[in-house]
């Protein structure tokens, strides 16, 4: 075995190891140095003169482990690369972010093209976590969770020649976003471990968490403008997570917070891989679920980040979360510009910084406060602003980075990614403490050829039992698995790559990508909890709630409707647990498709088991402002008619109506789904006005004699003649009035509501032509006589309200709250008689 350390030995960046091992020539990460005062890119000479590359190995997407990507590929380009699938996301972001800023900077020539980055992209292979992959002929590489980052992953190598485990860059704590590093008991021949805090103690993630906290509650209370410098991966989104816990908690009082640079589309990559998360976080994106942003916390948008001065203007406070985390670029540099003078602001330091990076500068002013400025792209800048440092780190301290050594007991360690007094220290600690070891503290540059003798045996998923099935695992096998797994395996957690081999019998190479998805969403199996991609068997109890109908929440059916009824213009849902039903409230609810709503809508009942329906009642301060911008000042008057779905307007006595006008109401009646009359015409060809109709008269319902030449009846006569028409009818008319309009006098009868008056429609014109006046039906409704006759209903039928009934007359519908329906045969009885009695309908509430 031949190691070559071509970068991040003896320093923090660059990092990339160059094995031959059991034939095979290897590259482990492959990043660059983000320092400007070093060479930014790995040795790349050696990996020629050996014979260059066969495989690439990634451990996480940072930069220092894969920004010089591109040029190895490019170089090697039938070599393949191995990643996580969430790391292949995030490289694909951060090369294009870094070829963006490579391109922006006019006396630089850029290390790779973006032909370079695609062809590259086209070349990863994902891998799961847990999964044993035979990249050559007796060559198995596996990738285990290594915390530190979404998406990271210990790297190990089992051949013919021995066994290697290279950690990448790790850390044993949970954080917010992920879980700490989780690998089984392994046998290395050969360890490689980051030394970042080789030296150091990390002080208690909680109580730094509730610091944060606390600085930002005292700045905010001082009105102070916030900025918090933030790597786009992994830090960003954990400080995020704490600010929208504090605020929601009320530990924080609610002010604007901006996440601005990378950090959005990092914070987009989260979204779309949810199973490399936390349990409770990845479960809140599959549920739909919004995981970063709220009303409080946005990214700032292209128009905000044109002019960044503005977000800070203003007394008020306001947090901003940038990257890059040591001020070397992006908005963070520039807010750190405008920031710094100003004594009413605040810089909150959280990670890592380069000794020649402004971050650090920052930082060392804390320690000499006699120095007052900072070197931002070379401008001197004065430094007024309060400064704040928050440890927030995601790599493994001394106490971890021993805790891991212990577990793998390796005899050949060799230790990198640390500053060499980091890695000195804690290599004096380790050879002392166990004689047999042999530490390596490499360099940049050096070469090291192991002869392995005796190479450990290595440790095999051998399960006793196994199904033995001859066909592909679906849904309907879940139960069968799950019986099984109880029988043989009870309280046993397996890994995917485990699970296919119970199932088959045998191992297997590569994953369905189906049976991730079905274990995902499974009744039976869960992740879990803390290794996030292990799965056991649910509970039986858990199992049977499961199954069982779900109850959804408001906010699941709400994103449910979100995702069927994408297309309708509704604005506002109601819900009415009680009905389990839901209420789509719409500007213009007449205007909407009703078939297509209806098998959207039954789509929707049959996904949730609720109903779902247009509420009726039209906005009307959106039809009189569709009307305004209609007719403009030539608008005088408008009047509506719910039961006619009709507006009657007047425009200036000066303006006849014109064809534009007939155009305009037309206009109306596709946007609004009503009729518009104006000057006694309508939009719509299929309504003819009634002779009878003028301007001044609304849309009612007329009835004008017919093949009558005599003149009208006396008055008194023609009243007492309605009078005993009605007389013997189920109902007759509450008020008879005498009207005028334009055409002269008419008579307007007025019962319980329109539309009782609309049933004797045959008898009324009758009625007109044997009197000779024009009848028309009153457009009002009698709700007093409504409340009684509901009231009368509902005693008579033994069901107790609790509030006097309200008419809604924007639904035309009158509202009765009782208690809890235990009798629902009950109530659909007195809707009906009440929609008999009345011709209006009502409508139970609990």
């Amino acid at each position: 075995m031949h190691l070559y350390f071509s970068g991040g030995a003896m320093e923090i960046g660059g990092s990339c190891i160059y094995i031959r091992l059991s034939g095979r020539k290897l590259l482990l990460d492959c990043g660059i140095r983000q320092s400007a005062a070093k060479d930014p890119l790995p040795d790349f000479r050696t990996i020629q003169e050996q014979g260059g590359v066969d495989a690439i190995l990634i451990s996480h997407a940072h930069m220092d482990h894969i920004g010089a990507l591109p040029i190895i590929s490019r170089a090697y380009p039938d070599a393949p690369i191995y990643m996580t699938l969430m790391t292949a996301d995030l490289t694909r972001v951060l090369l294009y972010d870094s070829l963006k800023i490579m391109n922006s900077r006019e006396d630089e020539i850029p290390h790779y093209s973006e032909q370079d980055v695609l062809a590259m992209l086209g070349r990863i292979h994902p891998i799961h976590y847990h999964m044993p992959f035979s990249i050559f002929d007796d060559f198995t590489l596996t990738f285990y969770p290594a915390g530190h980052i979404a998406g990271a992953a210990c790297v190990y190598l089992v051949t013919e020649e021995g066994s290697l485990f290279y950690s990448g860059d790790f850390s044993a704590f949970s954080q917010r976003t992920i879980e700490g590093i989780r690998i089984p008991k392994l046998r290395p021949d050969v360890a490689i471990v980051e030394t970042t805090y080789g030296n150091r103690l990390h002080s208690n993630r909680q109580i730094e968490e509730n610091r944060l906290i606390e600085l930002v509650r005292e700045c905010i209370l001082e009105k102070k403008k916030i900025l918090i410098p933030a790597f786009a991966l992994g830090r960003a989104q954990e400080v995020l997570l704490i600010l929208r816990t504090a605020i929601q908690n009320q530990q924080i009082p609610a002010v604007p917070v901006y996440t601005d640079g990378m950090v959005r589309d990092i914070n987009t990559m989260y979204t779309r891989n949810p199973t490399f998360l936390k349990h409770a976080l990845g479960r809140r994106i599959l549920k739909g679920n919004e995981p970063f942003y709220t009303k409080e916390i946005q990214p700032v948008t292209p128009v905000q980040g044109r002019n960044r001065e503005e977000l800070l203007s203003g007394s008020e406070p306001v947090i901003l979360l940038s990257s890059s985390g040591m001020l070397t670029g992006g908005p963070s540099a520039q807010y750190a510009r405008l920031l710094a003078p100003r004594e009413d602001a605040c810089i909150i330091i959280t990670g890592y910084q380069d000794e020649e990076s402004p971050g650090r500068q920052l930082l060392n002013l804390l320690n000499h406060p006699e120095e007052k400025s900072l070197v931002l792209n070379g401008n001197k800048i004065p430094v007024r602003c309060r400064i704040e440092q928050v440890g927030l780190s995601a790599h493994g301290d001394r106490t971890e980075i021993l805790s891991l050594l212990e577990r793998l007991s390796s005899r050949r360690i060799f230790l990198v990614h640390g500053n060499p007094d980091a890695m000195e220290d804690l290599g004096k600690e380790l050879a002392a403490g166990d004689c047999r070891r042999q530490v390596y503290l490499p360099a940049c540059g050096q070469g090291y050829e192991l002869t392995l003798h005796g190479k450990r045996k290595q440790l095999s998923f051998q399960p006793p039992d196994t199904m033995q099935m001859n066909r592909a695992f679906s849904s309907a096998d879940e139960k069968l698995l799950w019986d099984y797994w109880q029988a043989h395996y009870p309280g046993k957690a397996f890994s995917l790559a485990q699970i296919a081999h119970i199932w088959y019998g045998r191992p297997v190479q590569e994953l369905p990508e189906h049976m991730q998805e079905i274990f995902l969403h499974s009744a039976w199996f869960s992740p879990n909890p803390r290794r996030l991609f292990l799965f056991e068997p649910n509970p039986p109890e858990a199992v049977a709630q499961a199954l069982a109908p779900k109850e959804w929440t408001i906010q699941e059916l709400e994103t449910r409707v979100q995702a069927l009824f994408s297309e309708y213009p509704y604005r506002k849902i109601s819900c009415h647990r009680e009905r389990r039903e839901l209420l789509l409230q719409f500007d213009y609810p007449d205007s909407q498709d009703p078939e297509k709503f209806q098998k959207t809508a039954e789509a929707f009942t049959s996904d949730t088991g609720w109903t779902i329906r247009i509420r009726p009642s039209m906005n009307h301060n959106a039809a009189l402002l569709l009307l305004s911008s209609l007719f403009g000042s030539r608008l005088s008057k408008t009047s509506y008619y719910p039961e006619k779905k009709c507006y009657s307007v007047s425009l200036s006595a000066k303006d006849a109506p014109s064809a534009s006008d007939q155009e305009a109401a037309e206009l109306f009646r596709t946007t609004t789904g009503w009729t518009l009359h104006i000057h006694g015409r309508t939009s719509s060809a299929d309504s003819p006005i009634p002779s009878a109709e003028s301007s001044d008269s609304s849309p009612g319902d007329f009835f004008v004699p017919s093949g009558r030449t005599a003149e009208p009846a006396e008055q008194n006569l023609a009243l007492f003649c309605i009078d005993q028409t009605f007389e013997s009818l189920p109902h007759r008319p509450d008020k008879k009035s005498l009207k005028n309009d334009s055409s002269g006098k008419y008579l307007e009868l007025a019962f319980l509501s329109p539309a009782i008056g609309r049933r004797y429609a045959q008898t009324l014109q009758t009625l007109s032509s044997q009197i000779g006046w024009r009848i028309r039906i009153s457009e009002k409704i009698n709700q007093m006589e409504l409340m009684k006759a509901a009231q009368l209903l509902c005693r008579k039928a033994g069901i107790t309200l609790i509030k006097n009934p309200s008419w809604m007359p924007q639904e035309q519908i009158v509202q009765l709250r009782i208690q809890a329906p235990d009798q629902p045969e009950k109530l659909r009885e007195v809707e009906e008689a009440f929609q008999e009695q009345t011709g209006c309908a009502c409508r139970f509430l609990c």
